[in-house]
C-alpha cells in the first residue's frame, strides 16, 4: 500500500478528505447533522468508513497497541461508573443526599472518559494513517484532577458527618 489514499496538498494541520464520491448527505464532502438516533448511526458509520479510507494503512502493531490503549481508557471508565454506583448504594451519611455528592460525580467522570476514549482512539488512528503526530491527551490530567477532587469532597463529607454524628 505505498500509495495514499487521500488528496495531496492539505497543509500542516489540516485534515486531508477522504478520496471518492462525498458522503450522500452533503455536497462537498463535510458530513452534515442528520436528526435522530438513526442520523447519528450513520454517521458514525460514514466517519468510520472514511477513516478506514483515510491515508495508508499503518502497521498492524500500532494499530492494537491503540485499541488496547482505548480499552485499557474504557475498563478506568467502568471502574469509576461502578465506584459511583457503590456510592450511592452502600455509603451510609446522616444526610442521605451526601452520597450523591461523591456517586454523580464519578459516575458522570466514568461517562466523560469513556465517550473522550473513543475520541482519542479515532484521532490516534487517523495521525497514524497520515503519518502525522499525534497529540498529546488531555484524560490523564482530568481524570487525575476529577479523582483528587472527589476524594477531597470525601474526606471532607467524612469528617463532616463524624462531627455531627
Amino acid at each position: 500500500m505505498s500509495e495514499s489514499r487521500v488528496q495531496s496538498g492539505a497543509g500542516h494541520g489540516e485534515r486531508p478528505a477522504a478520496a471518492g464520491p462525498p458522503a450522500p448527505d452533503s455536497e462537498d464532502g463535510v458530513l452534515r447533522q442528520r436528526p435522530g438516533l438513526r442520523g447519528w448511526l450513520e454517521s458514525r458509520a460514514e466517519r468510520e468508513r472514511r477513516l478506514e479510507q483515510t491515508g495508508s494503512d499503518p502497521d498492524p502493531r500500532f494499530t492494537f497497541a491503540n485499541e488496547r490503549t482505548f480499552l485499557a481508557w474504557n475498563r478506568t471508565a467502568l471502574a469509576l461508573i461502578a465506584a459511583g454506583l457503590a456510592a450511592a448504594q452502600f455509603l451510609h451519611f446522616n444526610l442521605h443526599g451526601l452520597r450523591l455528592i461523591i456517586a454523580v460525580p464519578l459516575i458522570v467522570l466514568g461517562a466523560v472518559l469513556a465517550l473522550a476514549s473513543y475520541l482519542h482512539w479515532e484521532d490516534s488512528e487517523r495521525a497514524m494513517r497520515l503519518r502525522q503526530p499525534m497529540r498529546y491527551s488531555w484524560m490523564p490530567r482530568v481524570l487525575t484532577g476529577g479523582i483528587a477532587l472527589i476524594a477531597v469532597c470525601g474526606a471532607i463529607l467524612a469528617i463532616v458527618d463524624r462531627l455531627t454524628h
